[in-house]
């Protein structure tokens, strides 16, 4: 990326820090209430479904800006939670997310 357009995309998010920063609380409370209904479900199937309800329910009643704020909580809790597993399995988070890539990936040939 050229220098402009970093300078661009940092102010652009900053902007949408302060702005998004009221929301902040409630999505917290929010990610926490679908994290708690999603997990732990032996069908992994259902988890999308319940998910996808949640951010539909926020989108539809709140609008944008809360589901905007919902989707960098989630986006922070995963950060997070992978850092905290490689971290409790000693490995690094790089090696955590390509596990689950070649997971993904693996999942995806069964079904084909």
């Amino acid at each position: 990326m050229d220098p402009f357009a970093r300078r661009k995309m940092i102010a652009q998010v900053q902007v949408e820090q302060r702005r998004l920063l009221p929301e902040h609380e409630e999505a917290t409370r929010t990610t926490i209430e679908m994290l708690r209904t999603s997990t732990g479900h032996d069908d992994a199937r259902l988890v999308p479904c319940l998910n996808l309800a949640y951010l539909l329910g926020v989108k539809n009643t709140y609008g944008d800006d809360r589901l905007m704020a919902l989707a960098l909580s989630v986006a922070n809790w995963a950060t997070t939670a992978v850092n905290d597993l490689a971290r409790h399995t000693g490995r690094s988070p790089q090696q955590i997310i390509d596990q689950y890539e070649t997971d993904i990936i693996a999942d995806r040939e069964d079904l084909g």
